[in-house]
């Protein structure tokens, strides 16, 4: 059995210059960069002192990394939140990868971490087409890792969360 184990902190105020634009990829390459092997790795918010901030979660199954590293990396303070309970966002998750274009909806539960989809406004059928715009991001809700998705044009689904709400980066 693969040691699983997650690693919290909640991330500094000048953490990724201090704006959510690159928020995702500031994560990312601090979980890579702190050594620490995580399948799972979520952002959500810590709602346990008088100012929120932006926690980050990573579930490591192997062992090594640096958790302190981590925590230095994200220019922050360790942080005791639970990512279920926190509604954390998945930035990685297993099976990210393989979904990719127009996929059935049931195809991402079987083929990922994702534990259901789930329509807002919509009902979800399983062979209903999912354009996954090569961009998931589930969310934890009541204890689940979901996937929302919306009516797109021509009765196709669509994530209801983009990869690119606003240009930043020189429109990249």
């Amino acid at each position: 059995m693969a040691d699983v184990r997650w690693v919290a902190a909640v991330a500094g105020p000048r953490f990724a210059d201090g704006t959510a634009a690159h928020l995702d990829a500031a994560v990312l390459s601090a979980v890579d960069r702190s050594g620490l092997v995580a399948d799972l790795v979520c952002t959500g918010v810590d709602r346990s002192r008088t100012v929120t901030a932006t926690a980050v979660f990573a579930r490591t199954t192997a062992p090594g990394g640096d958790p302190a590293a981590f925590t230095a990396l994200l220019d922050g303070r360790p942080c005791a939140v639970d990512p279920v309970a926190a509604g954390a966002r998945c930035v990685r998750f297993p099976g990210q990868d393989a979904l990719s274009g127009v996929v059935p909806a049931a195809a991402i539960p079987a083929e990922s971490a994702v534990d259901e989809v789930l329509g807002v406004g919509v009902r979800v059928e399983r062979d209903a087409p999912v354009d996954t715009r090569d961009f998931l991001r589930p969310v934890f809700l009541d204890g689940r890792l979901v996937l929302l998705v919306e009516p797109g044009a021509g009765g196709v689904l669509r994530p209801v969360e983009i990869a690119d709400p606003h240009q930043c980066c020189g429109g990249h």
